[in-house]
């Protein structure tokens, strides 16, 4: 037997980032949970976006550091992350102004149809948005 090892009972219910991530997936995704989480993780990922520009545009005081940073940005993963950060941009947007529509004027039943709205119109923005970045890259992928 051994002193400091906990059984399976005591270990399901401690707290832990792994007990947290089975909870959320043993959930069934509806679209109120899933807008829900979608809109704290998008905003959460703008913060931290936020924070890594307010640091970049720092290197504008020196222009050598400030070369590198855009060549930095030239690179097409960076790019790809552009679109992703306009998808990002996008959700939280379009479902902030939801939140705000359905707290105003409709009832919780067009919870459904106002999320996929939102989904659809994040999509097009992104795809809209997405594609004049991503086109010099998919044309020289291209034979």
């Amino acid at each position: 037997m051994q002193g400091n090892s906990k059984s399976s009972d005591s270990l399901k219910d401690s707290p832990s980032f792994w007990n947290f991530l089975a909870t959320v997936f043993s959930y069934r995704l509806w679209p109120g949970m899933a807008a829900w989480l979608l809109h704290r993780l998008t905003g959460l990922f703008l913060v931290l976006y936020l924070a890594l520009h307010i640091m970049g545009l720092r290197s504008l005081a020196d222009p050598a550091s400030f070369e590198i940073y855009v060549t930095t940005y030239r690179n097409p993963l960076f790019k790809v992350a552009e679109v992703l950060l306009l998808g990002t941009v996008a959700f939280h947007a379009f479902n902030g102004t939801r939140i705000m529509l359905q707290d105003l004027f409709f009832r919780s039943e067009m919870h459904k149809p106002l999320f996929y709205a939102v989904v659809g119109l994040t999509a097009a923005v992104t795809l809209a948005g997405g594609f004049p970045i991503l086109a010099p890259y998919i044309a020289q992928l291209l034979p």
